[in-house]
């Protein structure tokens, strides 16, 4: 029979990290830092806060991710794809992986029928537009977008939420 040394040598042993003295994959491109969804002292219009109020808003995928309100000052009408990543600040703008989709083909089975409601409802009827925009591998994002309001008064609102496709 071991000694308590032995048993505690054991223990600690199988409860190592296993990924411990590991290099760390390098993130793929703009899959690494956060894209920006607010900017300071621009809200989210109460429509959109209501229906994303609770985190049970959620986008099914493999990773089944919550919905995040979306304030982005911004007065140029609705981005184009390059536009719209150097709004959300993504690391390469111009090699973004950004691609604008309808409303209704991207919810073609109505799943998320009340959030569109809720952006358009913000802005006062003004056009949707999805925004899908790779941030890695499998690993994309999903903005539900409309303008709101004109000129310096202008912003971007919306919902968005990562998604990962396999």
């Amino acid at each position: 029979m071991g000694s308590d040394e032995d048993y505690m040598a054991f223990l600690d042993k199988a409860n190592e990290d296993p990924s411990a003295g590991r290099a760390k994959p390098a993130s793929a491109s703009g899959g690494g830092a956060q894209l920006k969804a607010q900017d300071n002292g621009v809200e989210v219009p109460e429509a959109i806060a209501a229906q994303l109020k609770g985190g049970d808003k959620i986008y099914v995928s493999e990773a089944d991710e919550p919905f995040e309100g979306v304030a982005l000052s911004w007065s140029k009408g609705l981005p184009d794809e390059v536009q719209f990543a150097e709004l959300v600040e993504h690391p390469e703008p111009k090699d973004a992986d950004v691609e604008i989709l309808d409303p209704f083909d991207w919810d073609s089975e109505g799943n998320y029928k009340e959030l569109i409601e809720a952006v358009r409802e913000a802005s006062k009827g003004n056009d949707v537009r999805v925004y899908k925009i790779s941030r890695g591998g499998a690993r994309f994002e999903y903005w539900v977008l409309t303008v709101l309001g004109e000129g310096k008064d202008g912003r971007l609102v919306g919902a968005k939420a990562l998604s990962v496709e396999s």
